[in-house]
Parts: C-alpha cells; sequence; structure tokens
C-alpha cells in the first residue's frame, strides 16, 4: 500500500511509492478516454515502443498503450538508449491513427511534448521545458523525451506510435555515472516521490485532449505550447547534420516546427533535424 506522510502546511505527501504501477488508479482516471480502452502492462519488455509498432501492424486499436516497468532495450531518438531503473519511471508508448498527411505526422511529437509537460506541472509543481525537438527538461537537466515513429503513405497516416519515457522517482545514485551530470528525476527537483500511476493518467488525458485538438482544428495550439516552454531560444547552440556543424543561436521554431537559428549577419537558417546542444562559450 501507500505509506502516506503529513506536511506542515502542505497536507500531504507519498513517503514511498508502490513498487509498480497501480494500473486500477490508471484505468479510472481515464475510463471515459480513448487513450484508456486498451492496456498491455508488462513487468519488463524489450521496448514499449516496439511493442506498440507490433500491435499497430497487427491491427490493434487507436488508444491502445503499452507500458512496461523496465526496458531492456528501450531507445531514444537516433538510436540512443534509454536506461530507466525498474520500477522509478514512467515508460509507455501509445498507439495513434489520425486522419493527417504524412507531412503533419511530426508534430505530433510538439503535441506529446507539451501535454506530457503540462500533466507534469499540474500534478508536480515544477516547471518543464521543452528541448527542440524532444526532450523534456527540469533544472537544466533532462527528465524526458518523447520518441515518435510513423507508418503510411505519403497522403495518409496509417499510425502513429508515441513513445514517453520519463524520470520519475530515480534517486541521484541510481543514474549511470555517465548521466548524473546530465540528466534528473522528478523527485530529485521536487524532494518526494511523484505518484506514477496519476502521473500516467494525467499524461494520457492531457495527450488526448491535445491530440484530438490538433487533429481537429491544427496545430497552433501546440506550437504555442512549446514556443512558451523553448529550452534552447536565445541560446547559443550547436546543431549537428550530415554536412556538419552550425552554431548560432536558437530563435525557436516556425510554423511547421523546424527549429530557427539566427547565424552571422542575421541570417537565418530552418533546421527540420539535426542533433542539437548548448555551445559552450
Amino acid at each position: 500500500g501507500y505509506h502516506i506522510v503529513g506536511v506542515s502546511r502542505r497536507g500531504y505527501k507519498l513517503e514511498e511509492e508502490p513498487c509498480t504501477l497501480v494500473m486500477p488508479v490508471v484505468t479510472e482516471m481515464t475510463r471515459h478516454s480513448l487513450l484508456g480502452r486498451s492496456f498491455r502492462y508488462y513487468d519488463e519488455i524489450e521496448s514499449t515502443n516496439l511493442e506498440a509498432r507490433t500491435l499497430a501492424v497487427d491491427g490493434a486499436p487507436e488508444g491502445t498503450v503499452v507500458i512496461a516497468e523496465s526496458q531492456t532495450g528501450g531507445r531514444g531518438r537516433l538510436g540512443r538508449r534509454w536506461i530507466s531503473p525498474a520500477g522509478k519511471g514512467l515508460l509507455f508508448s501509445a498507439l495513434l491513427r489520425p486522419a493527417i498527411p504524412m507531412a503533419d505526422a511530426h508534430l505530433l511529437t510538439l503535441v506529446a511534448a507539451v501535454a506530457t509537460a503540462e500533466a507534469i506541472e499540474e500534478q508536480s509543481g515544477v516547471r518543464v521545458g521543452i528541448k527542440w525537438p524532444n526532450d523534456l527538461y527540469v533544472a537544466d537537466r533532462k527528465v524526458g523525451g518523447i520518441l515518435l515513429e510513423v507508418s503510411g503513405e505519403q497522403d495518409e497516416v496509417d499510425w502513429i506510435v508515441v513513445g514517453v519515457g520519463i524520470n520519475v522517482n530515480t534517486d541521484y545514485a541510481e543514474l549511470p555515472v555517465a548521466l548524473r551530470r546530465g540528466a534528473v528525476s522528478l523527485k530529485m527537483v521536487n524532494g518526494a516521490a511523484i505518484d506514477r500511476s496519476e502521473l500516467l493518467a494525467r499524461i494520457l488525458l492531457a495527450l488526448e485532449r491535445h491530440y484530438v485538438e490538433a487533429v481537429r482544428d491544427g496545430f497552433d495550439r501546440a506550437l504555442a505550447g512549446f514556443r512558451s516552454r523553448d529550452y534552447l531560444r536565445a541560446r547559443t547552440i550547436s546543431v549537428q547534420t550530415r554536412e556538419g556543424s552550425v552554431v548560432g543561436e536558437a530563435s525557436g521554431i516556425d510554423e511547421r516546427g523546424a527549429l530557427l537559428v539566427q547565424l552571422p549577419h542575421r541570417h537565418v537558417r530552418r533546421f527540420h533535424a539535426g542533433d542539437v546542444s548548448l555551445h559552450a562559450s
């Protein structure tokens, strides 16, 4: 069960969170939702995105959510390994089947990032920044990320898998040594354990809300939500592309979600892909 302690003038907090997600909490909070129709829960799996992709190909319905306590082969953007101690983070993938052209599919990364940031802020009170195109930052360190995978024809999407990974209750000592300077968990920032079950449900509800609006009305709200949390804006950054490295000042994103970088002589260049890092001055 839950161990709850009183905190002076602040109510109550979790002293110790259950080792596993409490799925009845998640299903109850999402019982009327698209992203609550079908859950696949695993103690351990190679990759939630891989499982969701397999389900998508097999015809699983939109709204299917794959959840795992740990992954043996989790991957982030550019094939980087995603490491999270079992039972300490959130690792899940949602299957979507939007009626949008392939040219718009990448914008759902922004939708997912904004929705996830909103849900984290609502529950933890911690301000979340979004580092283009898909990383979530708290206190200048990475707390999570989004991985979007798409299948379809040029004029129509067949399916999209939105993978989300968040460091929730990971302790500093549990982070791999190589990641300790650049990674953080919500618990490390907030000073208390976060209810992962409630946070998962909140993210799914926010994701559905933003997703439905984006498909119906377009991506203006997602773009605005990203811009208000733009972690890179006005910072000197380095963008690594196939052609080489470009250094300039991050100037936000355009209406298609491309990164804008101001170069010398006030020339602005757009990037639709690339590996971005802060440039040491």
